[in-house]
């Protein structure tokens, strides 16, 4: 299969859109990926939207950014949860083929983050 160019704010606002999300989006422009296919991808965005939403009764805090060495997605819920559900295996795979990375932060009352890092 061919490799095509993604445009990481361009599927973040479709996955809104077809979501009917509240989430605010922070979205840096110039944040493109080569990728065969790009379902997995709104998959594990789509997953990572939906863990968090149950988590939290405000709008999810989007944002992309555009640094020197990568791209980064960070998913931001506020949430006065102590404890967490099980974040599934599977995302660290499916995101091995864009070069990427999950990571989740937690203070607990305050709020979870979920970053995902891609390598330029």
């Amino acid at each position: 299969m061919d490799k095509k160019s993604i445009d990481l704010k361009q599927l973040i606002f479709l996955i809104k859109e077809n979501k009917k999300s509240t989430a605010n989006l922070i979205l840096d422009d110039g944040c493109t990926i080569s990728v065969t296919d790009q379902k997995p991808l709104i998959k594990v965005i789509n997953y990572v939207m939906n863990y968090l939403e149950q988590l939290t009764e405000h709008p999810l805090e989007i944002s992309l950014d555009l640094l020197p060495e990568e791209y980064s997605l960070t998913i931001l819920a506020y949430s006065d949860k102590n404890e967490l559900p099980t974040l599934s295996d599977n995302l660290s795979d499916a995101l091995q083929e864009y070069q990427a990375t999950l990571e989740l932060s937690h203070e607990a009352g305050r709020y979870i983050q979920i970053r995902i890092r891609f390598k330029k």
